[in-house]
């Protein structure tokens, strides 16, 4: 599998995730830095094959949209309203691109200026995640599993490279609802995976997974 995407049935409108968020900058009026990440929802992940040009990041968005318009028949949005973001270039392996929607990216800014703050970096979740494990994973085969509300990525690595992605439907009902195989789980809310394969402390069923990127230490 060479992408990943969400479902297509819901909106990419931000607004009602960041009501909390408004509410907290109207009551603290002072200036801040925001560093933003994108969860599943709202980015799709393209696998570009290894090719001695991917180098180029005008070759990049070619490959990307070829491979979109392959992989992705029938999306709700077109190609041409994402932006790209690339992972760093290993010789000889794949290229993870993550597309975000134009209108999350400006929608993220707007806020950010409306009360004063500038917003350092846009980064999608995959990214934030991944960038905390390559001294565990570098050597390694397995998968790390990234779970938001009722979704999971299902990202395979080889060597400290990812191999393939895959969005796949997620509830806690469903026994096992962590699938066999996965090495490293974020949040950690699975309480049968061995202490090693958790990013952060576990979890409750009723605390807010956003505060795990903390817990796990990414920032």
């Amino acid at each position: 599998m060479n992408s990943a995407a969400p479902d297509t049935d819901d909106t990419h409108s931000i607004a009602a995730a960041l009501t909390g968020l408004t509410e907290w900058l109207q009551a603290h009026p002072l200036r801040y830095v925001i560093e933003w990440v994108i969860g599943i929802d709202h980015v799709r992940y393209l696998l570009l094959p290894w090719d001695e040009r991917l180098s180029s990041e005008a070759f990049c968005h070619t490959l990307a949209g070829a491979l979109f318009a392959q992989q992705c028949a029938g999306s709700d949005m077109p190609f041409s309203m994402y932006e790209l973001r690339f992972a760093p270039l290993s010789f000889g392996q794949p290229r993870l691109a993550a597309l975000i929607p134009s209108e999350v990216v400006a929608e993220l800014i707007a806020v950010a200026r409306r009360h004063g703050c500038r917003s350092r970096q846009i980064t999608p979740a995959l990214g934030v995640v991944w960038d905390s494990l390559p001294a565990r994973v570098k050597n390694d085969t397995g998968m790390l599993a990234l779970v938001e509300g009722q979704r999971m990525l299902r990202v395979a690595y080889n060597g400290g490279q990812i191999i393939s992605l895959s969005v796949q439907p997620y509830s806690n009902e469903r026994k096992p609802a962590i699938p066999a195989g996965v090495t490293y789980l974020f949040p950690s809310r699975d309480m049968t995976l061995s202490t090693s394969g958790k990013l952060a402390p576990a979890l409750a069923p009723d605390d807010d997974p956003r505060f795990a990127y903390a817990l796990c230490g990414v920032f």
